[in-house]
């Protein structure tokens, strides 16, 4: 059997939005053996907001491609191999596998400067997601810690204290909302990639999550979760459950300027912002967020950890599932169903059901035609 054609090059998807580092295959134009010239256009991918050609930045002939048409697919995800000469079926040109999954993070071109000059280890590092500076300057900051939990400051914790999970736009929107009532009082900012010491609309940061267990034994019962992670939700719902795991209550809050409606249902750690409109019999799910400005009319279902952006407006009997996301402005009609994890872009009119995964570009009429 003749040997593997030399591999001189490889096309991945690239990362179309920092905050959204999944993309849809929405047309796919390269098959196996297929010559190949630079700049020739081997797929198209759509996020919520942009639809991009990715182009071949590598001369020579294609394997099979990795990605199929309307599937989701990862930035830095490979797309196709490119080789000297046609490949034989089944030939990759790849090194004989050890057994391991060979997995390795995959880093913006910022980010892998930064952990190089941080001296970041790379073998540290998620693999199942696109890393961002951020990323790496939580890895490389010094363990965060505890602050100082000494028995003055336990004293200071009451029955109103809770605590906040993210220091970010979010956590300052659900700070104001907090303190517009009396029943909640936001003592401390959690954020694993904050110094100790920072200030979040006046509330100290004390450390990052390995300082959860130590608030916990010490008094604090609550915590809200202030990581929006648009385009990540992953990172959202694993702080809601390492939350669970410390055993933290998680209250819903609702701003006053919101309407809900008596007979509406609000989950544990659904959040209801500035001037939404949660309508009749309309359900929220645990963690879910309606946004400033939202419309959830009358008998709509919010599943876990969806998130229904600023002025979006969902007709009666909307279903959005789990950890899915609707845009800003974005709108449904009567019963449409937005499956779970699906991202529906700014400004695009929903007319029929979006199954799960899917990506709606913004601005655009769904379905497709």
């Amino acid at each position: 059997m003749a040997g593997s054609p030399p591999l001189i090059g490889t096309i991945v998807a690239p990362l179309i939005n920092p905050n959204e580092p999944e993309a849809q295959v929405v047309a796919l134009s390269v098959e196996a053996g297929q010559a190949i010239a630079l700049g020739d256009v081997v797929c198209v991918l759509e996020t919520s907001k942009a639809t991009v050609d990715v182009e071949a930045d590598v001369e020579g002939f294609a394997g099979a491609p990795q990605i199929a048409r309307d599937e989701r697919v990862s930035a830095g995800q490979v797309i196709c191999d490119v080789f000297a000469t046609p490949p034989e079926p089944g030939q990759t040109g790849r090194p004989p596998s050890d057994g391991s999954d060979g997995a390795q993070p995959r880093l913006t071109r910022k980010a892998a400067r930064l952990a190089a000059e941080l001296g970041v280890d790379l073998a540290q590092l998620p693999t199942n997601r696109f890393l961002t500076e951020r990323d790496i300057e939580a890895v490389a900051a010094p363990d965060a810690g505890a602050a100082e939990l000494d028995d003055e400051w336990l004293a200071s914790i009451t029955e109103r204290s809770v605590l906040v999970f993210g220091g970010g736009g979010l956590a300052k929107t659900i700070i104001e909302v907090v303190r517009q009532g009396d029943e909640l009082d936001p003592l401390c900012v959690v954020d694993d990639g904050l110094p100790i010491g920072k200030s979040v609309l006046g509330a100290p940061v004390v450390g990052g999550r390995d300082v959860l267990l130590a608030l916990h034994e010490g008094g604090l019962a609550r915590a809200l979760n202030a990581v929006g992670a648009i385009g990540d939700i992953g990172t959202r719902v694993a702080i809601f459950e390492a939350l669970d795991e410390v055993g933290f209550e998680l209250p819903t809050i609702v701003d006053r300027t919101a309407a809900v409606a008596a007979s509406a249902q609000l989950a544990d750690g659904a959040q209801i912002f500035a001037q939404a409109v949660v309508g009749s019999d309309a359900r929220v799910g645990r963690g879910a967020i309606v946004n400033s400005g939202a419309i959830v009319s009358h008998d709509c279902e919010i599943d876990a950890y969806a998130h229904v952006a600023p002025g979006a407006v969902l007709a009666g009997e909307v279903r959005v599932g789990e950890a899915a996301l609707v845009g800003m402005a974005a709108t449904a009609r009567v019963g449409v169903e937005i499956g779970a994890g699906a991202i529906v872009g700014n400004a695009s009119v929903l007319r029929d059901d979006v199954p799960s995964g899917t990506i709606v570009s913004a601005g655009s009429v769904w379905p497709r035609e």
